[in-house]
């Protein structure tokens, strides 16, 4: 009887996670075509960035498929609200109360720094990088770039900022569900700068201006983590004495 329960509990579970997948790909997928519309313009968005290139296409439908690469990051971006709302939805219902509240919270942020992340990639990582490839081409050679590759470039950069970003806003998370510790990030944190270049080496195109731009925002959001874990452990430890205290 038992197991025929847990049977029915976990097809539940997989028919609720079947439904809330469907619904993140329809949407994006409905607002990749939609943004596919304005390609041009997003693509004039991207190119804005160019330093001096010149660029050229390799093949007949490369200007296609950079329209539609840069059509599903949007989306991606755009649809993100809608892809943690149904994140939500489905792991509201294994929830407490206070857990489903910090959940929620860290949802909401996490939003705001993704897109703070593209932002700052957007407006500085990326016209940094570039101008700095530019400098270092030689004067004898033509910067003639495949604009299916600079779409790419951008693109990978601009989403490995949106997720990098995210840092805080997960030890947040885990801060306050007690699984991290200030401790341990204390303790790890010569390794783990170690771990975020390794990261930043293997998510970003192969340069070490490109990974030194993640690396280092990494770095800076992974002290602020520790902050954040710090503040958030304190605060805990205080309402225990509290509520000890009132025992």
């Amino acid at each position: 009887m038992d197991l025929t329960k847990k049977t029915n509990k976990l097809v539940e579970h997989l028919a609720a996670l079947r439904k809330r997948l469907i619904i993140i790909l329809v949407v994006n997928i409905g607002a990749a075509l939609v943004c596919y519309q304005f390609a041009r313009t997003l693509i004039q968005y991207i190119l804005n960035l160019n330093p001096g290139m010149q660029f050229v296409y390799l093949s007949p439908s490369e200007n296609f498929m950079a329209c539609i690469e840069l059509a599903l990051t949007c989306a991606i971006v755009l649809c993100s609200p809608i892809t943690i709302l149904q994140i939500w939805m489905f792991v509201s219902s294994g929830l407490y109360k206070k857990e489903k509240l910090y959940v929620l919270l860290s949802l909401f942020f996490g939003f705001f720094f993704f897109v703070g992340g593209v932002l700052f990639c957007y407006y500085v990582a990326l016209p940094i990088t570039l101008d700095f490839f530019m400098r270092i081409s030689l004067e004898t050679v033509t910067a003639a770039v495949s604009i299916k590759s600079f779409i790419s470039f951008c693109n990978t950069m601009l989403l490995c900022f949106g997720v990098v970003f995210e840092l805080p806003v997960v030890a947040f998370l885990l801060s306050l569900l007690g699984i991290l510790k200030p401790a341990f990030l204390k303790k790890s944190h010569g390794v783990l700068i170690l771990i975020i270049f390794i990261i930043a080496a293997i998510i970003t195109p192969p340069d070490v201006v490109t990974q030194i731009m993640l690396g280092v925002p990494m770095t800076i959001l992974l002290e602020l983590s520790i902050l954040i874990c710090t503040i958030v452990d304190k605060s805990k430890k205080k309402k225990r004495v509290m509520s000890e205290s009132h025992t």
